[in-house]
């Protein structure tokens, strides 16, 4: 979709609904579009029920990764095969309206990370993330850096971060304790595993040692899977983010970051819409990753065990948990790998119930206007 197309849309129409997907980049795109447009005097919407573009299809709507219904009213923004459309937004509004926050471009980045559209050993993201990546950067809000992409291995042991990793995913370590100290002994050489702590790369003696690491966690994973996923090509390369908190500077690993925000929205129904707000204040962070470090370790032992069963037997039903009320995770985790089942969407069984996500019902090829009609107001649909 070209620039002009979103410019016309937006002057078109001072009032409008947006509705995303439920994909962390589509949630994202929406509550930058709320915050900046509405203080730019729009009358902006969001809203999560897709039956709202059945309802209503001949009122304006700003659809995000969604397909419209009437191409007339509906503009679709999309995601590109190099940039994520959170990235697509925050530069069109820079555009359009003058400026956006640095806060917007730094969510671009996990949307881009989110995308898995960076790549360490070319240095930098595939496409306009890469520019945005530059600027933050030359602010010092955005640091690149040599590191493993676990989640919290800067103020975590090295066993710790390797099991609580959802993304990426690595079969026999992600929830496995006794697999993860194993390992790591075994690299390093020391009676206790847990007193290991690696987050940068920073000498020819971890490079030498970190390689050894990725090669015998590739070959744990295609053990327990019978498959590659090129964890080789998904375990090295991170940011470090700075953003303002209540009057503090905090210093996030980006992944880490990134796992908060998956672990927090798929762990209740309504999730979905806290991410949306994301955008308008940086203080919901700490609260999300809060909640995230509360129920971390226990979601990755279940969601281990349930996603080495479908890598063996391609059993795409999974079963919610305390700590799991929506299946979006486990989507992200399976297109992350490129492993979701091609021909059917992936389910999930919750209190008797067997589910999916719009957007699932969406990649196999369920019309737009069937899809809709089957999801409720938080995209969760019959199967």
């Amino acid at each position: 979709m070209s620039e002009s197309a979103f410019i016309n849309f937006i002057e078109s129409y001072k009032s409008f609904t947006v509705v995303p997907d439920s994909s962390l980049d589509s949630l994202l795109s929406a509550g930058i579009l709320l915050k900046n447009l509405s203080e730019h005097d729009w009358d902006v919407r969001v809203n999560l029920d897709p039956k709202t573009l059945l309802d209503y299809r001949d009122e304006p709507a700003l659809l995000l990764n969604l397909q419209p219904i009437n191409t007339q009213k509906h503009l679709a923004l999309s995601t590109t095969s190099t940039s994520s459309v959170t990235a697509l937004v925050v530069t069109m509004l820079e555009k359009a309206i003058g400026s956006v926050s640095k806060w917007d471009k730094i969510l671009a980045i996990l949307s881009g990370l989110y995308r898995n559209y960076y790549d360490f050993k070319a240095e930098g993201f595939k496409g306009i993330e890469n520019t945005i990546m530059k600027e933050l950067s030359s602010q010092k809000a955005l640091t690149e850096t040599l590191a493993l992409r676990l989640w919290g291995a800067k103020k975590r042991g090295l066993v710790t971060a390797l099991t609580r990793t959802l993304v990426p995913f690595i079969p026999g370590i992600t929830g496995n304790v006794e697999n993860a100290s194993r390992v790591v002994k075994e690299v390093y050489g020391v009676d206790d595993p847990h007193s290991v702590k690696l987050k940068e790369i920073s000498s020819d003696e971890d490079i030498k040692k970190v390689s050894t690491l990725i090669k015998k966690l590739a070959e744990i994973s295609q053990q327990h899977t019978k498959r590659d996923l090129q964890l080789q090509l998904k375990l090295v390369g991170d940011f470090y983010v700075q953003v303002e908190s209540r009057g503090v500077t905090l210093e996030l690993e980006a992944h880490e970051a990134l796992g908060g925000l998956l672990v927090y929205e798929s762990s209740c129904r309504d999730c979905l819409l806290d991410i949306v707000t994301l955008p308008l204040s940086v203080d919901v962070l700490p609260q999300i990753l809060g909640v995230c470090n509360s129920i971390l370790d226990y979601l990755a032992v279940a969601l281990s065990a349930q996603i080495v069963e479908f890598l063996r037997e391609e059993r795409g039903v999974f079963e919610c948990e305390d700590t799991l009320q929506r299946p979006d995770i486990i989507v992200d985790i399976l297109l992350y790998h490129n492993i979701a089942p091609q021909d059917k969407a992936v389910r999930f069984i919750c209190n008797g119930e067997e589910m999916t996500i719009l957007r699932e019902l969406l990649r196999i090829g369920v019309s737009p206007e069937e899809a809709y009609s089957r999801c409720t107001e938080t995209q969760l649909c019959r199967v």
